[in-house]
């Protein structure tokens, strides 16, 4: 997603003006106020009618055509002929079919969100000897009555590989998708009120892309396909929630407060998609060092993922990555707000917050060495903006230390937030609980709730009698949020959607689903670890900049949590 840039005219902070964005241009409606308008002390719902957008219009006449004859499916056009046949066969497989007609025989609303060449972060393992580099396609489906999301692997003969649907998730949106919704939230006259006169426009506009949903509307608990187009004025940020479902304004307004800030660093877009980093979208990396074994890629929108972690011979894990980042705030009111920010390759999907460069892999003042990757929205330090980063840590006592890292700056001073970590053991594994003074064994799928500080961790028995523990590393944690589920290609082998709350408070981040009802854990578990961590102003989770020396620099106040294994 491109996250736009602040409109030139308005003011940072007092009667100074910020810098002008690189290629950016001042709107004439944002010429003329330099104080921002009274914030609002109440959330403006919308009115509850579709926008009478023509472009709305013309989306809404093309879901009805598609719904009066097979495949009964909005497709998306201007594909080359193998991506197109890739597309066909996809929502003619009788698979995807059964996801999209109703028991009573009537089609639901399904769109083709993503139809696109498979990278090797999206094929399950049991494909990995059928797809070849560049020869299988991605195709991405999404089911608005169901809140489902449906990915099919498609050969180089447009022949359906496989299919796989998850309930209750949401994919990354098409570009013109969330270019709807800017346009939706800029014509609201909600919107313009909100701003004392002063007319919007889509350059003011940030994370319009990212999925959000809001406390007492048609998005909570994702009921709906919502994003939420922000735009900043002065040291507040003004949220809208945009209902992609029935293309209408949700909640015209809350105010989230961005704390004070001096002069803003712009960062060039074309920086952070430097075509370095595509190949390792494509191709898997490989460290061999210190007795560590392990490879990397980065995948659609789940980060960079490790694989077949091993020292000295010995698997630690199968993969470890970091599949959303859920970022809540708490408005005016008390109404809840926030974003499902997806990671990852820059170059083919839609995440949010794309690779600022390639990951570094650097010694230890301990004798090991440490892999990070940062990713960053194109305008951080600004506010709205985000900043997340991964980092490994490969010691030489065989400790695999692994860190979900955030350096704000975000929409807000009351930031609540909760990466996602999954981690798969080698198959063949036990997992059981220790609490400090007696040990479970885990045979059935469940969840917990760590306190920050506390002496839980989970053990894992392979079947060759050797065992390891994974335990938290608290960092800045306030409490972790710990779920156990069998390993299965649909939940999380490949890419995943956005799954959970993006704005929760409590357990319900998304994986409570693979374990809800629970089932046999068996001897291929998937460990889940998402720790909670709420932002301070200058204090953690936070980013400004300033003035040194005469250039601007860039202040950071980072915070992270995460795992070691050993």
């Amino acid at each position: 997603m491109v996250v736009a840039l602040l409109a030139a005219g308005i003011a940072a902070c007092g009667p100074a003006q910020s810098p002008a964005p690189e290629g950016s241009t001042a709107s004439p409606s944002s010429a003329a106020p330099v104080t921002p308008p009274p914030l609002q002390t109440t959330v403006i719902l919308g009115d509850g009618r579709p926008s009478t957008l023509p472009e709305v219009q013309e989306r809404q006449e093309r879901i009805a055509a598609a719904l009066q004859a097979p495949p009964f499916i909005l497709r998306r056009d201007g594909l080359d002929a193998r991506i197109e046949a890739a597309q066909e066969a996809v929502v003619a497989d009788p698979r995807v079919q059964r996801q999209i007609i109703a028991p009573s025989g009537e089609p639901y609303r399904a769109e083709v969100m993503t139809v696109a060449e498979a990278r090797p972060g999206d094929i399950p393992p049991a494909l990995a000897g059928r797809c070849g580099p560049g020869t299988c396609v991605r195709v991405v489906v999404f089911v608005y009555p169901t809140n489902t999301t449906v990915t099919a692997i498609v050969d180089d003969r447009a022949q359906v590989l496989d299919v796989q649907a998850l309930a209750d998730a949401q994919p990354e949106i098409p570009e013109d998708l969330a270019a709807l919704a800017t346009k939706i939230a800029i014509s609201d006259p909600q919107v313009a009120a909100a701003f004392d006169g002063l007319t919007p426009d889509a350059a003011m506009a940030a994370m319009s892309a990212t999925k959000t949903a809001l406390d007492n509307t048609s998005c909570e608990r994702s009921r709906h396909l919502c994003v939420a187009p922000v735009f900043t004025w002065g040291t507040s940020a003004l949220w809208t929630i945009v209902d992609l479902t029935d293309f209408k304004i949700v909640a015209a307004t809350t105010w989230t407060d961005q704390g004070q800030s001096g002069r803003r660093r712009v960062y060039s877009e074309a920086t952070l998609q430097d075509a370095a980093v595509a190949p390792l979208c494509d191709t898997p990396q490989r460290i061999e060092r210190d007795g560590w074994t392990a490879s990397y890629l980065l995948t659609s929108s789940d980060g960079l993922e490790l694989r077949d972690v091993s020292f000295q011979d010995r698997l630690l894990l199968r993969s470890v990555k970091v599949v959303d980042w859920h970022v809540g705030y708490t408005g005016r009111d008390d109404q809840r707000v926030g974003f499902s920010d997806a990671i990852g390759c820059p170059v083919f999907s839609s995440a949010a917050v794309i690779p600022y460069g390639l990951p570094s892999i650097e010694a230890t003042s301990e004798g090991g060495f440490q892999l990070v990757m940062t990713f960053r929205s194109p305008n951080w330090p600004n506010p709205c903006n985000y900043q997340y980063s991964l980092s490994a840590t490969f010691a030489q006592d065989g400790a695999l230390t692994v860190l979900a890292g955030n350096e704000g700056r975000g929409c807000g001073v009351s930031g609540v937030y909760h990466p996602v970590l999954r981690l798969e053991p080698a198959e063949g594994s036990q997992l059981s609980s220790w609490d400090g003074s007696a040990r479970t064994t885990l045979m059935t799928e469940g969840r917990a709730e760590w306190p920050a500080g506390g002496p839980q961790r989970i053990e894992v028995a392979s079947e060759d009698g050797a065992g390891l523990a994974i335990s938290p590393v608290w960092g800045d944690a306030g409490l972790a949020y710990v779920y156990w589920s069998q390993a299965k290609d649909a939940e999380g082998r490949g890419d995943l959607p956005s799954i959970g709350q993006c704005c929760a408070l409590d357990f319900r981040q998304g994986p409570e689903t693979f374990a809800d009802p629970p089932e046999p854990l068996g001897s291929t578990p998937v460990l889940w670890y998402v720790p909670r961590i709420e932002n301070a102003e200058r204090e953690r989770c936070w980013a400004d900049s300033a003035i040194e020396n005469g250039e601007i620099v860039v202040q950071v106040w980072p915070c992270s949590s995460g795992v070691v294994v050993k």
